[in-house]
């Protein structure tokens, strides 16, 4: 028999932030290609930095993105996953990305990227767990 698993606000708000304290300065928004994992991300297709602190306080286990910059020079491709990144590359979160009902969906342009679009980010937040 399946079950639910889930955890207090408190705990889920002490997620969250570390989250963010792990992204620290100069983190990233970095979306890639099919096959990407956590463990293994693939090509990159656009590499957004984050506000020098991305996220703000957590509010019942959520965090929102402050400024997100734009990518002005894309890589390209067709964009599958996103991570939250460190200054150094380590991936914090990892996640899927589609047009509707996935945990970030783009609404301009579609998926695909070519080499040197604009990517840009009008919003974005971070749930933990449930």
């Amino acid at each position: 028999m399946a079950g639910t698993t889930t955890h207090p606000t408190t705990f889920r708000t002490t997620v969250a932030d570390l989250v963010d304290s792990t992204i620290g300065a100069s983190g990233k928004l970095v979306f890639h290609i099919t096959g990407s994992t956590a463990d293994a991300p693939t090509t990159v297709v656009a590499t957004l930095p984050f506000s020098a602190t991305a996220f703000g306080a957590a509010v019942a286990g959520v965090i929102t993105a402050n400024a997100v910059s734009s990518d002005t020079n894309a890589a390209g491709g067709t964009i599958a996953f996103a991570s939250f990144q460190t200054s150094g590359s380590a991936v914090v979160v990892h996640t899927t990305v589609g047009t509707s009902g996935d945990a970030i969906n783009v609404t301009s342009g579609g998926l695909a990227v070519t080499a040197g679009d604009t990517v840009s980010c009008s919003a974005l937040s971070y749930s933990a767990m449930p």
